[in-house]
């Protein structure tokens, strides 16, 4: 079993993103080709089914999930797909709330910050409804690891709450049954509970599904029972969902420690983190009564928890919770749920370069949301496709839909109640629209509106303490510290994103932190300490499998070495990062690459190469529509034509590339394009022709605040006027 690129298929499945590798198993992000519809498939890592047997006992597993058939509250198995000897699930593909690092419940608990009583409650009756359902379907059965990462918060809601538009997430219950699987095939490996692991002082990886004196379960969300090796039933899933209450009301998990010894105390023990005062007595005694240490003492049954939770909501909430949906009710939002998933399969898309896909997709989305009058999922879908615009290089037009979908925002909240469900739902749509709004600006040229919006984007991400959109905007706002020739405010918010990354556990952020960083050095001449960052960078993308990322820093690698002089190191790289790109069918990272030999081998006087490189590339970003790439890689033939003294091709090549990056509003690289075609038609004594070439650069690099180009070209006006007369 390996693990497959985007671009690739299993069967009638075609994959559309990076696959994501957790502690068992590996989820793809695919489209369906046949039923066109966005999709999940999910497999194990090979290591976790070693034989016939395992890959038999997953198979018989997912015929059960299949037998759950339709719930609002339980991930859909569309299909159990072997073909020998892989073995994977089709589900239904869930996409995450804006802001949110990913689809699963613990992207909602951020350390310190318990969620609303209201919510907690919501989100506690849809699990109970979802495992009735599957109890009723499947009687006798116990899910095993009911924990945060298996319950996942849809960015589509739950029908009943506040309105049919916004209101509370639905949630779905995944991974049924696979807890078992694995524990048939750890049966035949070694014991992960082992007696070194299980030594008091022994670290443990407490937070992942593992054996543990062979008996499945995460040490955090274990029962008395699994620790004591006992039977299993309904009553191990309900201590399940009480430390899970627990922790949305507290802000903390319900158990701390870092070794199994001290975690089988705290379950077995009662020495479990205490209830915060104030919390309404009735939601207490619920709580309480899961977490009982005897199974007896907790509920007997799902219906018997969904009853308490009911009657603690009326009783807290003074209204009745939300209905089972009805069949009616389901169908709409069936419907926007397929909308949100249609924006999880273009986001995947548009992550790995495939533009035009991805803007379909998103359109897709508008259309859905218009249709069903859902404002969220608008403002989703028209911010999506003002990425599709920027990754296009079309910064106006990227503007346009973000400020679009920014008003829809707006308009959510303006209409709510200031700190209801929808109203917070707003506020973190406002603050994603604001960020991507930030970086259309910056792509424009226009600092000073890309500062202000990425700054309001900041403030709310720490408002919501929404620690991982906190680093991707710090992040941001360096890099257009970095297109203003700010170093040192660049290096601060870029040291400010790492420290957040490495607080909250973003290995990807922490990587994009370093990279960015070492960008800066080579910016300022500090090629060592640039190539030392690159090189940390390149760990941890190969770390975590981020193979884009990895073909990125590849190339930044070949930039620092071509700036040491290193030319057959730097081809190199630049060569590594071109198997990269096409592996994983990232045609805009293909182009980059080509882009970067075309300029090694111009500074290397092999002009002719150059010009090759620089046509291979300029052929992709007109491929998939890379608007700011055709720009500089025409630059870069006029430059190339040039230095072979070609000034009629060198001026159309200039000529071209200065259409292209004004076409689409970018301003510092149309500025760079004046510049060089005033310095080729001085050299060529053309003063006349090049002194307005010359004016127009100096004027748009002071305007856009970039002071050393702005005296480059001032002192260059300077020159032909003396020239000149």
């Amino acid at each position: 079993m390996k693990v497959h690129a985007p671009g690739m298929r299993i069967g009638q499945y075609e994959i559309a993103g990076r696959p994501m590798v957790g502690g068992m198993g590996i989820v793809y992000v695919c489209r369906d080709l046949e039923q066109d519809r966005p999709v999940a498939l999910k497999t194990f890592q090979p290591r976790f089914l070693p034989n016939r047997a395992a890959r038999d006992r997953f198979l018989r597993e997912g015929t059960h999930w299949l037998d759950l058939s339709a719930h609002p509250h339980i991930v859909r198995c569309y299909e159990v797909l072997h073909i020998d000897p892989e073995v994977y699930l089709v589900l239904e593909l869930v996409a995450k709330e804006q802001g949110r690092e990913d689809a699963s419940l613990r992207s909602w608990l951020v350390p310190g910050h318990p969620l609303p009583v209201e919510i907690a409650l919501l989100f506690a009756l849809q699990v109970a409804r979802g495992m009735a359902h599957a109890v009723a379907t499947i009687p006798g059965f116990v899910h095993r690891d009911l924990k945060p990462e298996n319950v996942l918060v849809g960015a589509d809601r739950l029908a009943g709450t506040v309105s049919s538009q916004t209101g509370v997430n639905r949630l779905r219950v995944t991974d049924f049954g696979l807890a078992a699987v694995l524990e048939e095939a750890g049966s035949r490996m070694q014991d992960t509970g082992s007696k070194e692991q299980e030594a008091e002082g022994a670290q443990a990886n407490v937070g992942r599904t593992q054996l543990t004196r062979g008996v499945v379960g995460t040490p955090l969300y274990m029962a008395p029972e699994q620790w004591r090796g006992e039977p299993v039933g309904v009553y191990t899933d309900v201590y399940a969902l009480g430390c899970i209450l627990a922790e949305m009301l507290t802000g903390r998990r319900v158990v701390e420690g870092g070794t199994l010894g001290v975690l089988e105390r705290a379950h077995c023990a009662e020495k479990r983190r205490q209830l915060p005062a104030g919390l309404p007595r009735a939601v207490e005694e619920v709580v309480t009564c899961c977490l009982a240490l005897e199974p007896g003492a907790r509920y007997r049954s799902w219906e018997e928890v969904e009853e308490a939770l009911r009657e603690v909501y009326r009783s807290v909430l003074r209204r009745p919770a939300p209905p089972v949906s009805s069949a009616a009710v389901l169908s709409r939002g069936e419907r926007l749920a397929v909308g949100w998933s249609y924006s999880a399969l273009g986001a995947s898309y548009l992550d790995i370069g495939k533009v035009r896909i991805a803007q379909s997709y998103f359109e897709q989305v508008r259309d859905v949301a218009q249709k069903e009058s859902e404002p969220l999922l608008e403002a989703d879908g028209l911010n999506h496709l003002g990425q599709v615009h920027a990754a296009l290089g079309e910064a106006s037009q990227a503007i346009a839909c973000h400020e679009q979908a920014l008003a829809t925002a707006c308009g959510i909240r303006e209409m709510s109640v200031e700190h209801s469900v929808e109203w917070m739902a707003g506020l973190y749509s406002e603050g994603i629209i604001l960020g991507s709004l930030g970086n259309a600006y910056a792509d424009l040229g226009d600092v000073p509106r890309a500062s202000d919006c990425l700054e309001r984007a900041l403030t709310i991400a720490r408002k919501l303490g929404d620690r991982h959109t906190e680093g991707a905007i710090l992040g941001n706002l360096g890099a257009v510290q970095y297109r203003r020739g700010n170093m040192k405010q660049a290096i601060a918010y870029h040291k400010q994103a790492l420290q957040v990354a490495r607080e909250v556990g973003d290995r990807q952020g922490e990587g994009n932190a370093l990279g960015n960083l070492g960008e800066v050095h080579r910016k300022l001449g500090d090629t060592r300490q640039a190539l030392r960052l690159f090189e940390q960078h390149l760990k941890i993308t190969r770390q975590i499998g981020d193979r884009r990322g990895e073909g990125t820093v590849l190339g930044n690698l070949g930039n620092i070495y071509s700036d040491l002089g290193q030319r057959e190191q730097a081809i190199d790289y630049y060569e590594q990062a071109l198997v990269v790109t096409r592996e994983v069918g990232d045609r805009r990272g293909e182009g980059i690459a080509l882009t970067g030999l075309g300029n090694i081998c111009k500074n290397g006087g092999r002009v002719w190469q150059a010009i090759e490189y620089y046509k291979q590339a300029l052929e992709i970003d007109r491929e998939v529509g890379d608007r700011r790439g055709e720009g500089y890689d025409l630059m870069g033939l006029g430059n190339a034509y040039s230095d072979l003294g070609d000034v009629q091709r060198a001026v159309g090549y200039y000529e071209q590339a200065g259409a292209a990056l004004e076409g689409i509003g970018d301003l510092m690289g149309s500025a760079s394009v004046s510049f060089n075609l005033a310095l080729v038609l001085v050299q060529n004594g053309h003063l006349a022709r090049a002194l307005p070439h010359a004016e127009r650069a100096a004027q748009v690099f002071a305007n856009i605040g970039h002071v050393q180009h702005a005296r480059q070209a001032q002192r260059l006006v300077a020159d032909i006027r003396m020239m000149a007369f």
